[in-house]
């Protein structure tokens, strides 16, 4: 690998992470206060096998994923250059991403196909974490699109 490229990858990885991590902030401190997350992890059974709120893991979810972030970028790195050229990378973007890690995600999660077939949890607590998911894709898309997008017309100045 070239150093170009080499150089190329790690902007790439360091903006696609650094951007998943804020936008998965932003947009959990949003709904989390919006959405009354703290009563309904606490009342419905949907989320009983869930962490508490104040376990030591869940407080450091922003730490690991930074390790997610990190993940999804390198397993997206080999179509970066059909996104981020495209005139609407960034609708592509949200497109995969929403659609595999939450619609058609493997595990039966709240909100995915897998969950609605074989959980008997309630539409209502499927539905719980769209917003929040689609509006921190939507956010993550467009934002990362941008910041790469200037970034590569810079590097090829």
């Amino acid at each position: 690998m070239s150093n170009e490229i080499k150089r190329d990858f790690w902007g790439y990885l360091g903006r696609f992470s650094l951007v998943h991590v804020v936008t998965y902030l932003v947009a959990g401190l949003i709904f989390m206060n919006l959405m009354g997350y703290r009563e309904q992890f606490s009342s419905s059974e949907a989320y009983s096998n869930f962490r508490s709120l104040d376990s030591a893991i869940v407080r450091a979810a922003p730490l690991i994923q930074i390790l997610r972030g990190a993940f999804l970028a390198l397993v997206l790195f080999p179509f970066s250059n059909v996104i981020i050229n495209s005139k609407r990378g960034w609708l592509k973007l949200f497109g995969v991403l929403w659609g595999l890690t939450l619609i058609g995600a493997v595990a039966a999660t709240p909100g995915s196909i897998e969950g609605l077939i074989y959980t008997k949890t309630a539409i209502i607590d499927h539905l719980l974490g769209l917003p929040e998911v689609t509006f921190q894709m939507l956010l993550f898309s467009w934002l990362f699109f941008v910041w790469e997008r200037r970034a590569r017309t810079k590097e090829s100045k």
